[in-house]
This record gives C-alpha cells, structure tokens and sequence, in this order.
C-alpha cells in the first residue's frame, strides 16, 4: 500500500474553476483562509493541509476519486504549501512550462471537483520490476533484505533456473 503524505478537503469551488480545468487545463488551489478575494473565483479552496514528504516525480495525485501521476514539481511547491496552503497543478502531461509553484501530472479527463472531495498524494507503487522473476542465491539478513527490495520494485521471487535476474549474496 502505497504512502499517503499530503491530504486536504475542498471546502470551496470558485466559479471560474469549471473554465480553468477545461479550458486551461489548471487547477489554483488555495488555503481558504490564506486565499486573496481577487483569486477566490477561479481557486479550489480547502481547509489545511497536510505535508508529511516531499512531492517528485511518479507519485500519484488524487483528485476524488481520479488518479494522476505526478509528472514534474516545481521548485517552490513545498514551500507554498507550508506557508500559503497553494499549489498549482497543471494537467498537461509534462508538456507546459514548469511554474516554481507548480505541479504537472498526466494529461486525462479531470474530474468535476465537488465540495467534500478530498485532495492527495501517495508515493507511487514500485513496479520498476514489474513482471521480472528473480533468484536470490545466499541466505541470512542480507539475502532477506536483497528478497525485500526485490519484491518492494515489483519482482517475483522464484527458483535460479526460472529467474530473469539472479542474485548472489554471500
């Protein structure tokens, strides 16, 4: 299970935010009680928020109930969230220009973002393995924690003649 280390609740939709997720492919989102009232119209407002890591590449952005993978992370992103409770987040697959506030995910349908919704973001479930089979050839604490790795990216554990990767640990 993958680790969820920012979460908020939308308290607010601006009237504007249909046009913006649409049209411009962006989502403003604002601390509601941070949130300038020249922004108010075109900003999803929330209230608090929680940052327990740090956003990179190949997390997973949740907006309701819709998953998107975080593509690029602008420089200043964490730091707005601490102080302003703002992000932006471009959904444009990387393709736009990294803003240092700014947070790009993958280009698919948005949601329509609704009162209560809940904003997130988890580390992305290793899979850099994925569909592999590995042998690991030793035994004790290290060939346990090879075996850990090895599964945690995504590899199956089996026998060395059935193995795409063969590990050796003496």
């Amino acid at each position: 299970m993958a680790k969820k280390f920012y979460k908020t609740k939308i308290v607010g939709v601006g009237g504007d935010v249909p046009k913006f997720l649409n049209v411009v492919k962006m989502m403003v989102l604002f601390d509601d009680s941070m949130v300038l009232p020249e922004l108010r119209e075109f900003s999803v407002l929330h209230s608090g928020n929680q940052l327990d890591g740090v956003i990179k590449p190949g997390d997973i952005l949740k907006v309701a109930d819709s998953e998107f993978k975080i593509i690029k992370v602008g420089g200043e992103v964490h730091s707005n969230i601490k102080t302003l409770g703002h992000i932006i987040i471009k959904f444009d697959g990387g393709a736009g220009e990294l803003m240092e506030g700014s947070v790009h995910v993958e280009d698919k349908p948005i949601p329509t973002i609704r009162i209560g919704d809940e904003i997130s973001v988890s580390e992305a479930d290793s899979a850099a393995l994925k569909g592999k089979t590995a042998a690991i050839i030793g035994d004790g604490e290290l060939a346990q924690a090879v075996k850990d790795i090895l599964l945690d990216s995504g590899a199956a554990i089996a026998g060395e003649d059935e193995a795409d990767i063969v590990v050796k640990v003496k």
